[in-house]
Order: C-alpha cells, then structure tokens, then sequence
C-alpha cells in the first residue's frame, strides 16, 4: 500500500533528476505550461519562458528537426494517437546539441476537447550517440573508418540498380601475414590504415575503397570499365606502392594483387561479380603476386572445374575409380626389362579421364592424397604379389610418393606394413620423389625416408635436373637411381642438352647409382643417349604404359626384352 508523506515526494523528485527526466503539463483551456524544476538542467537553457509546446518547439529545436516535432504534435492533438511522443534535437544556450525525447497523454473534457496535456522529457543524447555508433561500426570499418562489406554490397546493389558501367578492383598485402608474425599485429594495422589511406588518394573521384575483412580490400569503380583506363589506374598504384611505408620507425616495402571484372559486361549479379574478382586476384597470386589481372571466364572454368575435381576425387578410391599402369625400364645392352615405373590413372563417371597432372596437385592441396597414396601401395604390392604367383618375379617397380605422404607421422610404418601383408621384400619397391622433395626433406622429415631405406627399398630422383638441387643431397642419402627428365630427353639434338646429359651419366656413374632417361621415343633420342652411356630406357619407344594384362603378356615374350 502507497502512503503519500513529504519524504516520498523528496524521493520522487531525486529519482526524476537522477534518471534526466522532467515532468511538464501544458493546459490548454488556459494556455499555460508547468515545467518541473529538471527542465532546465536538461535542456540546458535559462532566462527563457515558453508559453506552450508550440512555442518550446520552436525556440529550442535545431532547424532541421522543427517541421518533424511540429508534425508529431499535429498529429496527436488531431487525434491520430493516443499518446504523444517525439524525438528532435535542440540546441542549448552554449550552442552544444542536445537529443531529448518528449512523451505525453491527453485529459478531455466531457465534450471530447482535449484539456490537458501531462507528460516527460527525457535526455537520450547519450543514446543517440551509442545508437549513432552502433550504425557507424554497421557500415563502416573501425580500424581504417572505410565503408565495410555491408555498404560494399549495398553501393553495387545501387550501382547495378541503375544500370551503370562500372568495374570492381579486389586487392590485399602480398604476405601480409608476415607482417603482423614479425612485427606484430599493432604494426600490421597501423600499415593498413596508411595503406588504405594511398590506395584513397591513388584513386580519388574516380571510386570508392572498402575494406572487406583483414587486409582485403576492393574498389568500386562506377565511372567507367574501360579496359586500358583500368590498367593505367592499377599502374598508377603499383608506382606509389615502390616507396617504402614508414611504421613505427621502420621502413617497409609492400606488393598488393589485384583482381578486376567488370559490370554489366562480366555478370549482373552481385555474388558473381564477387566470386569473379576473386578468382581474378587469385589467379594474379598464383603468377607471382604483384600483378593484376582481369577475369576471364576461362579463369572461372578452369576454377569451376578444379572444384568438381576436388569434389569427385573425396569418393574416387571408395568407388574403385582408380587403376595402374606400368610402364616398362629397359636395358638396352641386356635387352631386358629390369623393372617398372606405376603410372596411376583417374577414370571418373562424371568427369571422365582426368590427367595425373591435373589431378595429383588438387589432391595434395586437399589432404586426400594420402588417402589416393595409400591405395596406390596396396595395388602395387598386391599386383607384385600375384605375380609372383604366376611365375613372374618383378625385380623392381618404382611408386610415386608425395612430399604430402611422406610428411605424415607414421609414413615409413605404414609402408612397412603394406609390403609385409603382402610378404614382399622391400627391394622390390622403390620410392621415386622429385629433385624439389628431396631438398624439402632434407631440413624436414630425412629421417621417414632414411628408415626405409635402412629396410632394403631404393630411392629414386624423378625430373633431375629441372629443379634446383645441390650435389650434397646426392652424397649424404644412398639414392639408388637418378632419373633424366624428359625435358632433357626432348632437346638432345642440341649440344647444350646432351652435354648436360653426359654430366649426368658421368655422375651418376661415379657415384654408383643407377641412371634412367624417360620419355624416349625416337630411334635417335635412343642412339644419342647411348653414346653417353645411359642405358636404361624408359619411353614410348619400347612401350607406354601397360595394363596389368599386358605386363604379363610382355614378360612371357621369348623376344626382345621379354624377361625380368
């Protein structure tokens, strides 16, 4: 039960001031207006008398707000609303702007004309503000105070609304994140704050900067698409970009990529136009970053087509799409084939034959060649083992093994116990890697590939010569075979080439490994390479890859090179 004393009323009036709120009553039979002791604190204006809601309206709100809060009182007083309420700004004696809510209801008297009017003011410049802020931080980036993802799309939205031309720029910090790994990432930030203030003035009326999350960013160009004006602009920036940034004290030099499509001309649609930038600014990252480039639909293609590989290949050893060939490695002094490279081939429903040169690198970029190399090892010990049922003793067949499998914790077990299930000695296997693997592994997983080669399987350099190798490789691990590259094999007619060659031979020779040149397939190639001294052959000239079918058929030859 509420009693009513002084001391309540004293609270009450506490509460009112410490909540920012006043309490006023206009009567309008007489035209007088009560104003509680608050008003003044909180509209912050003294000496100043208001005869009516009319007249405080119209001395206190700022300009641009007067029409509104007259029209939000029209309308109560006309009856369209049953409570009074109106939100404005008004411009205190100090000239400092103030947001104030005022609420009220209406007291009718019997024939229905409103008498009075009773309600409160409230302070809400607080409020405003953080409601203010909370709009900025929706549209706009608080490191940088670019206009963000939300207003990016909202711009292309219009910009296609009203059928412009225009093009989109994406772009980041060429290996941005070893900024913020070396510096930090106070460091980091600050340069893009100043990194996006050039990229302003690079590109001035001519487009708008957003940034998008980290140190992407993309422009809107909505004055024109025009191919040779874009590339002058993206030169424009590569120029200012080749002074250093001064941060912190330090200098630094920055590269940025860049990827452009245009509108209407590429798509009309926002996300498309989004996904097409990008596929644009990633195609300039895998051509060597520092570039820009411009989106073609081949680019989307060639993506479209990388995904349903990626796609296919999760369900390809499931559902048996994998087979073997081998190719044969023949001496061509014993006129024997003394061992066989696996080939793997991809036959899928959808795709139909996909290359190994296609497919392998998606497959090492997704994880699954782990998966894929496993089976690989299992098929070719198994087709070992079945062989040797037959009566053909395989001396030899090389697997291809990727730096992603040898790279796993338990690779060199794992390959143990698959040669084991099938009761094979490891000498029948070897390991072939590539010439960029093995300086990989050298500072890295050396020990998975020395505790196989301390259990009898051979190791193999493929593509020797196109990388960039150094003889102390070769002399720390016993590698037993070195493998010419085709490329090598293709010029031999030049002297420059069979000179190489020959130093290879030589080398090989001298350090007691076994040398193969691949992809021979000319009579010629064939003489020349055995005037070097190489003489295991591996090419179409005495095979290509073979089925399991047609290895035993080859081996059961009287012939030729029919006999391991």
């Amino acid at each position: 039960m509420y009693i009513y004393n002084e001391g309540n009323e004293q609270i009450y009036l506490r509460a009112l001031k410490g909540a920012d709120i006043a309490i006023w009553e206009w009567n309008m039979e007489n035209n007088t207006l009560f104003l509680s002791n608050n008003f003044t604190n909180i509209i912050e204006h003294t000496g100043i008398d208001f005869k009516d809601l009319w007249d405080f309206i119209q001395k206190t709100a700022v300009e641009p707000d007067k029409v509104s809060a007259k029209n939000d009182l029209v309308f109560f007083i006309n009856g369209n609303t049953s409570i009074y309420k109106s939100e404005f700004r008004i411009s205190t004696n100090n000239g400092k702007i103030k947001s104030i809510l005022i609420k009220g209801k209406a007291i009718k008297n019997p024939q229905g004309k409103i008498r009075l009017i009773s309600g409160s003011i409230n302070d809400i410049t607080e409020k405003k503000s953080l409601e203010e802020h909370i709009n900025y931080l929706a549209y706009y980036d608080s490191l940088t105070g670019l206009p963000n993802r939300f207003l990016f799309v909202n711009d292309l939205r219009t910009a296609l609304i009203n059928s412009q031309n225009g093009s989109l720029i994406f772009m980041d910090i060429d290996d941005f994140k070893l900024v913020n790994d070396t510096f930090g990432h106070d460091y980091g930030d600050l340069l893009l704050v100043i990194f996006s203030q050039l990229i302003n003035s690079c590109i001035k009326d001519l487009g708008k900067l957003y940034r998008l999350s980290g140190d992407e960013f993309i422009i809107l160009i909505n004055k024109y698409n025009s191919y040779n004006k874009l590339s002058e602009l993206c030169y424009h920036i590569f120029n200012y970009l080749k002074k250093p940034f001064e941060v912190k004290g330090d200098k630094i030099y920055i590269t940025i990529s860049m990827g452009i499509t245009l509108f209407p001309e590429d798509s009309h649609d926002i996300n498309e136009l989004y996904k097409y930038a990008d596929l644009a600014l990633y195609h300039s990252k895998i051509n060597g970053k520092s570039t820009f480039t411009f989106f073609q639909h081949e680019i989307f293609n060639s993506y479209r087509r990388k995904v349903n590989i990626e796609q296919e290949l999760k369900n390809a050893v499931k559902n048996n799409e994998f087979h073997m060939l081998y190719q044969p490695q023949v001496d061509i002094i014993k006129n024997q084939i003394i061992g066989f490279e696996s080939l793997l081939r991809w036959q899928n429903a959808k795709l139909g034959f996909v290359s190994p040169a296609e497919f392998i690198p998606i497959a090492e970029m997704t994880g699954n060649i782990v998966e894929i190399g496993d089976w690989v090892l299992n098929s070719v010990c198994k087709t070992i083992y079945e062989m040797k049922l037959k009566g053909h003793e395989l001396k030899k067949i090389s697997v291809n093994v990727s730096p992603i499998q040898l790279k796993k914790v338990g690779f060199a077990d794992k390959f143990v116990n698959i040669y084991k299930k099938y009761g094979i000695s490891p000498s029948q296997l070897e390991i072939e890697i590539t010439e960029g693997t093995l300086i990989d592994l050298f500072s890295y997983k050396i020990k998975t590939i020395n505790e196989l080669l301390k259990k009898g399987v051979k190791v193999s350099i493929d593509d020797f010569g196109t990388g960039y190798s150094s003889l102390n490789y070769l002399t720390v691990l016993p590698i037993s075979t070195i493998k010419i590259d085709k490329s090598f094999i293709d010029n031999i007619y030049h002297q420059k080439n069979k000179v190489i060659i020959n130093c290879m031979v030589n080398l090989s020779k001298s350090l007691n490994y076994e040398i193969i040149a691949e992809g021979v397939e000319t009579k010629e190639q064939l003489d020349l390479l055995s005037e070097t001294g190489c003489n295991i052959i591996q090419g179409y000239y005495f095979s290509k890859p073979l089925t399991i079918n047609e290895v035993e058929k080859t081996l059961m030859k009287k012939d030729g090179f029919g006999g391991v």
